[in-house]
């Protein structure tokens, strides 16, 4: 971190951006608060460069390819989208299997930021060997629901998660008294005091409830104007346009658990927490029942298709337009866009912190709770 009495000095530059970009957090504090919050991010948006001229199949399969994070869904909804610029939807049986690939490959993200990266921040060791027996149970949705609720009841909830979940407040209160996980204590720190990191940023509306008026509207938007796809902006009929919250906070924001959290401590960082757990505890019963919407499809004309596909981190979504039995424009309109568009949820989480010693600690715990795909890096700038 750096500390300097000229605001414009900078003894500790961050690293050069990789291939994959970066996202730059810079924090300006001053008179004991927070003077200035900004976010840049050099995420490259290539889409159209990478797909144009491609075959459909081509298209899918180089979107598994090129993306280190959410492979899956990115094969997903490319394959979604390019089959309605073709005229095909998914027949039910197929979107079933296609939703239990997208949860799986979401169950094991919030795994690994609830059993190695927050840990971690919080200087504790990781848990990679239930990590890794998540890994190990493969593609097979019922073996991956049965070490799931293995992990959740031996590590992550110190009690099966059916019973965690019925529980009520009262419950959830017990639970963070008796800490009888690591997960739990640091959930006990959150609550010990206003959660940090609050902000009212409107949250996107889940793909169910989206619907495909909104999705083909995201879509219309997207391929009109390129830049829309760094720099997002939505509002229903009626409401304001404006950055947007997306994840598991905006799908799970009406649980018991989670919406009493809200209540009482605001929409900080332990909420987005809070909701990952909760849709991690959830998913056993999904995986072996029929999952809830992940993914929509829709046409917005003869030869153009758009298809949202939900991930750990937010909802994705892919537009493809076809000419002649090939790519002529593709869009990806990713989550990390919404959560941290330089005017969005991180921004306003971030600049309603206290300065001092721990803001750059406080900063990286609201950040990784929206759970960027790239490496980001935060500098604490005093003025």
């Amino acid at each position: 971190m750096s500390h300097t009495s000229r605001p414009s000095a900078r003894t500790a530059p961050l690293p050069a951006d990789g291939p994959e970009g970066r996202i730059r957090i810079t924090l300006t504090q001053g008179g004991g608060g927070m003077a200035s919050v900004r976010i840049d991010s050099t995420r490259p948006q290539v889409a159209q460069k990478l797909m144009a001229g491609r075959r459909p199949e081509q298209a899918v399969q180089l979107a598994g390819m090129l993306f280190s994070l959410c492979g899956k869904a990115q094969a997903i909804a490319a394959g979604l989208a390019c089959g309605a610029a073709r005229g095909r939807l998914p027949e039910p049986a197929e979107r079933v299997g296609l939703e239990h690939s997208a949860l799986m490959e979401l169950g094991r993200e919030h795994a690994w930021r609830l059993l190695v990266n927050w840990p971690e921040q919080a200087g504790l060791p990781p848990d990679l060997e239930a990590l890794l027996g998540l890994r190990a149970a493969g593609e097979d949705p019922r073996a991956l629901a049965a070490v799931l609720e293995r992990t959740l009841g031996e590590r992550l909830l110190g009690q099966q998660p059916h019973d965690w979940l019925a529980g009520g407040p009262a419950d959830f209160r017990d639970w963070l008294t008796a800490g009888p996980t690591p997960t739990a204590r640091l959930f006990a720190d959150l609550a010990a005091d206003h959660d940090p990191g609050g902000c009212q940023t409107p949250l996107l509306p889940a793909v169910d409830r989206l619907g495909a008026e909104g999705l083909v509207d995201l879509a219309s938007r997207a391929l009109a104007t390129p830049a829309f796809c760094a720099r997002p902006v939505w509002g229903a009929a009626g409401d304001t346009e404006q950055p947007r919250e997306t994840g598991s906070l905006a799908r799970q924001q009406d649980h018991p658990l989670v919406a009493a959290w809200i209540a009482a401590r605001g929409r900080g960082a332990g909420a987005r927490q809070l909701a990952r757990l909760v849709e991690l505890a959830l998913l056993p019963g999904w995986l072996r029942d029929a999952p809830p919407p992940m993914t929509l499809t829709a046409r917005l004309d003869g030869q153009t298709g758009v298809a949202g596909v939900e991930t750990s981190r937010g909802l994705l979504i892919h537009v493809a337009r076809l000419l002649d039995g090939q790519i002529a424009e593709y869009r990806i309109l990713a989550p990390t866009e919404w959560n941290f568009h330089p005017a969005g949820p991180l921004a306003q989480a971030l600049a309603g912190l206290d300065g001092g010693a721990e803001l750059e600690s406080r900063a990286r715990l609201v950040a990784q709770s929206l759970d960027p795909c790239v490496d980001y890096g935060v500098e604490v700038i005093d003025a």
